[in-house]
């Protein structure tokens, strides 16, 4: 692997991370560990600083240090960052953006030494939560660690579970699968199914949270126990497909001990059921992986979190129209945004064609552009903007640009609002 730089994937929560690499050699994703036995892929996501030797210390490593000298243990980065929290350290005082770039800076450390790579092509971060201001608040923290935001990625569990379940052999996956995930964040469950043809294969991811039915506080009870037990059950009768080749996984610590021994019986006597918490950070790397490979453009992934429709507008190249592709479907909502400039003949319209992700159905939209200024054909340049809201809504923006310093520009716009809900 020492011809090319690391391809790395990161899951990340308040409470703790884990990160991998892919290995070449390996031909798989590749953990590094924290050092302890017991759930030693999870790696706190904590830190403190050791001021003897002016060093700090991430993970398990600043846990025990803490915990021996009673030094300072700063934990929630992510969550303190987006409310622009400092602490005093000694005489200085330190932002959690900071301390957040120390700990990833650690981090990515651990994973030079563990692969003997130094460089790194791509890292691609699994989040429970993902928007725009968390998006570039944390390409604002990679870049202090010399990690452009061109070499990052982030996505959603539903996601990485995609990727990660994708790239196993079809026998667990071509009938469907079902993740059920357990932690202190919640409980989900994570269905996946697939539908179109084989050159242009849709994978749905279809989740639901139950908030009311399955806290962790109750595993500390027999009795309770038995009863979510029986809800898992009841869950997996309700999700669970017919077709023999479909599987159930199950992460997060919330699954560390066989309290589900009657639900799992149940699934083993027809379907293959896996355990493990690192399916989110594997499918991030294969993600990555995907990525370099080219191979994501055909693997059309739908759930919450990306995008609906095709959007492309109509414009002439050499007296003929064409449809230039202004967004994707299937893409993150966050990254879905485009910017374009042409000039316009002597059309006072222009079109907008929206294409639905499941039925390939076209409708267009009109944008009425008499309001702009008259002036002879080809000296009017406008430029169009696409920009998402969330993965439903977006807002498309034309404007008048003018034509150098003969025609300036005018100031004038067109914008509208589309729920592409309505077009799918």
């Amino acid at each position: 692997m020492s011809k090319q730089g690391l391809i790395i994937g990161i899951d990340y929560t308040n409470e703790y991370c884990q990160a991998c690499y892919y290995s070449t050699k390996h031909g798989r994703p590749e953990s590094i560990s924290d050092g302890t036995e017991v759930m030693r892929y999870l790696i706190p996501a904590v830190l403190s600083y050791n001021a003897d030797i002016n060093t700090w210390l991430i993970g398990s490593a600043a846990l025990e240090y803490a915990q021996s000298t009673g030094a300072g243990l700063y934990r929630d980065l992510l969550d303190n960052m987006m409310a622009d929290q400092s602490v005093a350290i000694g005489d200085k005082l330190c932002t959690y953006e900071e301390l957040f770039s120390i700990y990833l800076g650690k981090l990515l450390d651990q994973v030079r030494v563990r692969s003997a790579v130094m460089n790194i092509d791509s890292i691609t971060v699994n989040l429970r939560t993902v928007n725009l201001q968390i998006k570039q608040s944390l390409e604002n923290i990679f870049r202090r660690v010399n990690i452009e935001p061109d070499r990052l990625k982030f996505i959603s569990c539903a996601e990485s579970f995609a990727y990660y379940l994708i790239n196993e052999p079809e026998e667990l996956w071509l009938d469907g699968a079902i993740l059920f995930d357990f932690s202190e964040d919640g409980f989900f469950t994570r269905q996946l199914s697939i539908a179109g043809e084989m050159d242009r294969r849709l994978v749905y991811i279809n989740e639901r949270s139950y908030p009311m039915d399955f806290s962790m506080r109750d595993l500390a009870s027999e009795m309770l126990r038995d009863q979510l037990d029986e809800r898992l059950n009841n869950i997996y009768e309700d999700l669970k497909s017919e077709g023999r080749r479909s599987s159930v996984f199950f992460t997060g610590e919330g699954f560390n001990e066989l309290w589900f021994r009657n639900t799992l019986k149940n699934i083993s006597s027809r379907r293959r059921a896996f355990k493990g918490n690192n399916i989110y950070v594997k499918g991030a790397c294969l993600a990555g992986l995907m990525r370099a490979e080219g191979k994501d453009q055909d693997l059309h992934i739908v759930c919450q979190g990306r995008t609906k429709a095709d959007i492309y507008v109509e414009v002439r190249y050499q007296g003929q129209p064409v449809n230039m592709n202004l967004s994707k479907s299937c893409i993150d909502w966050y990254d879905a945004y485009s910017d374009l400039d042409f000039i316009l003949g002597d059309e006072k319209s222009i079109t907008f064609n929206i294409c639905s992700l499941v039925s390939r159905e076209t409708t267009q939209v009109v944008f009425d552009l008499s309001g702009f200024p008259e002036r002879p054909p080809k000296t009017t340049r406008v430029g169009i903007s696409v920009r998402y809201i969330n993965d439903s809504e977006c807002e498309i923006t034309v404007r008048d640009k003018g034509f150098g310093a003969f025609w300036p520009a005018s100031g004038e716009a067109v914008t509208k609002r589309l729920n592409l809900e309505g077009y799918i």
